[in-house]
């Protein structure tokens, strides 16, 4: 049957799985998790990436850490002394911002465990990598479309971090353009397009709701061979209560840009790697990240 307000979504009422109250008293604690990396430049858009990546680490019972990265000015300077004078004044304030961030997270987080890097070498970049279980960015760019792009500092983190990378809607982020206003709680949304996604893009879907105590929702792009895949590995997913959702006529990008609610979380399969071959214009990736109504997780493939 049709969803109220969005004429080519679906989902199927045979294909839902609640849970009693002894099973939502059950649910996994995780501990032992590796580092919650955020990076903060000290603009806005970090702000409140600063935020969501010290609930992370509160919900993962994970140690924070905060990643700044030096920038030298686009100028070149003349002379050795004056392009001296640059990378000190560079550093100093890299190291200011990283310090102001680790206060703020301090001050409203007292027990959680905080570190600070400055760095603009790779070398530090890998070693704090090598320990990520999450790395959390704010969007930058015009509405937030340079997010990831070649040359910046979100697309020089991304290739080095392995693991998921969630990437935080701006503050002024309201309801999508064609979306009314609904009574439905906040999901965590899994976009599943083929069946090489599913085990993997579902398995972290399921915890991100286990973490959050959120309903998931699978979405699908319309009945394809892979939906009686997805339809069996739903089937065995006991910890939390979920529901499959799909398409019918309508782009899987443009889908679920109108799907998803701002308290939403969207995760989403990401092919890219070191080529970023998942972020590149058409794809659904770069398309969702352009104009994204709610947070976002890129889960590696």
């Amino acid at each position: 049957m049709a969803l109220k307000n969005h004429d080519h979504i679906e989902e199927d009422k045979m294909l839902q799985q609640d849970l009693s109250a002894d099973v939502r008293a059950e649910r996994t604690e995780f501990a032992d998790v590796p580092d919650v990396v955020v990076a903060d430049d000290g603009r806005c858009g970090s702000r409140r990436a600063l935020e969501q990546a010290a609930r992370e680490a509160e919900r993962r019972r994970a140690r924070l850490v905060v990643v700044t990265v030096v920038v030298s000015s686009p100028v070149e300077p003349e002379g050795w002394a004056a392009w001296n004078r640059g990378e000190r004044d560079a550093g100093d304030h890299a190291r200011a911002v990283n310090a102001a961030a680790q206060r703020r997270v301090r001050d409203r987080r007292p027990r959680l465990a905080v570190q600070g890097v400055v760095t603009a070498s790779g070398s530090d970049i890998a070693a704090v990598a090598k320990r990520a279980g999450l790395l959390v960015l704010g969007r930058r760019g015009a509405s937030g479309k340079g997010v990831f792009r070649m040359g910046t500092t979100s697309g020089d983190l991304v290739r080095q971090f392995r693991c998921p990378v969630l990437v935080c809607r701006d503050e002024q982020s309201g309801r999508p353009r064609s979306s009314a206003a609904r009574s439905r709680n906040p999901e965590v949304v899994a976009a599943v397009h083929v069946p090489a996604e599913t085990t993997t893009v579902l398995r972290r879907a399921v915890r991100e709701a286990e973490f959050r105590a959120m309903p998931l929702c699978v979405f699908s792009s319309g009945r394809t061979p892979s939906t009686p895949f997805l339809e069996t590995a739903l089937a065995a997913e006991k910890s939390v209560p979920w529901r499959l959702v799909w398409t019918a006529g309508v782009a899987a990008a443009e889908a679920l840009l109108r799907y998803a609610d701002p308290d939403d979380l969207l995760v989403l399969g990401n092919r890219g790697g070191g080529r970023l071959a998942g972020h590149m214009t058409a794809s659904v990736t770069r398309a969702v990240l352009d104009d994204m109504p709610c947070d976002v997780m890129l889960v590696p493939l």
